[in-house]
């Protein structure tokens, strides 16, 4: 008997149209991902627990807000100006389904992977203090027969001037943790970072895994690529492997300024942790007709 096949499905949203793909494996993980922001909202295990933080005072309804679950895209900016465009227009604006008919690329192989493909190729005329750009912004997201969840990036300049592409990238990403004081980071020991809350000064992390006792806000810089963030109370870990192309690590939890930000609970600080795999004190740049292309994978595990 052959084995079950990894599928996809498709949710509708407002006037019947395609509003979200979910991505299953018959061993049990599924992770969905909103058109609105190509953003993964959902990944959950075989026992179908959520691993990705989702806020409860979430906004799902009013755009142009963007949605604090999951793993939000920032792009083409990251804290660099106040408001609504502080990390970019990426997350606001509605992705579609992209068939690859005029991409070049040789993708790797979705051999047992359930997988889709988004793109988004416009920006808003009225964002302010970055050039009217032409680009696509492609997004393969696949989940593995053993749930891993690997989300790829790849930004090509179209500009028809001949204008170089400047921007910065992030994979936004909200991990679910049981308890803050009950989480560590491994693999940014003794890693220069620079820390946004003391007016971006520089420092060096000590030689003990990152744990949390208040709030941390801070970009890692020249990482390795191989992170993992562990949840004692729980006994999991979460590995999160990237490419060289997304240099930083940025690291954050709002501890009791939770209570000054909207679309998130004042005590929700104990049940996440950002750590997610950027390119943010690294300004990329893109000529003409070339593509950058980042990654980032996740995995769990159980002990």
């Amino acid at each position: 008997m052959a084995a079950a096949a990894p599928w996809l499905e498709f949710r509708c949203g407002l006037n019947g149209i395609i509003g979200a793909v979910v991505l299953r494996q018959p061993t049990g993980y599924s992770a969905q991902i909103l058109l609105y922001g190509g953003q993964v909202i959902s990944w959950k295990n075989a026992r179908g627990e959520e691993l990705l933080f989702v806020s409860e005072r979430a906004n799902w309804e009013a755009t142009p807000n963007t949605i604090r679950a999951g793993i939000p895209i920032c792009f083409p900016r990251f804290y660099d100006y106040g408001g609504l465009e502080d990390h970019g227009f990426a997350r606001t604006l509605l992705w579609r389904l992209d068939t690859l008919a005029n991409d070049s690329v040789q993708l790797p192989p979705t051999n047992g992977k359930a997988f889709v493909d988004l793109i988004l190729d416009r920006m808003p005329p009225d964002f302010v203090n970055w050039p009217q750009h032409r680009f696509e912004l492609r997004l393969r997201v696949l989940l593995g027969p053993t749930g891993d969840l690997l989300m790829l990036a790849r930004v090509r300049n179209v500009n028809i001037n001949g204008s170089p592409l400047t921007f910065k990238f992030s994979f936004h990403t909200y991990l679910s943790v049981s308890n803050i004081r009950a989480t560590h980071i491994e693999g940014l020991e003794r890693t220069a970072y620079v820390d946004y809350l003391q007016h971006r000064r520089r420092y060096t992390e000590g030689a003990n895994p990152v744990t949390f006792q208040n709030e941390v806000d801070r970009a890692y810089l020249n990482t390795r690529n191989v992170i993992t963030v562990t949840d004692r109370q729980r006994r999991r870990t979460i590995t999160i492997h990237k490419n060289a192309y997304l240099p930083e690590v940025v690291v954050y939890n709002p501890w009791h300024d939770a209570r000054m930000i909207p679309d998130m609970g004042d005590e929700e600080y104990r049940r996440m942790v950002c750590v997610e795999a950027a390119a943010v004190e690294t300004e990329i740049i893109v000529q003409p007709t070339y593509e950058w292309s980042g990654y980032q994978r996740l995995s769990v595990r159980d002990y």
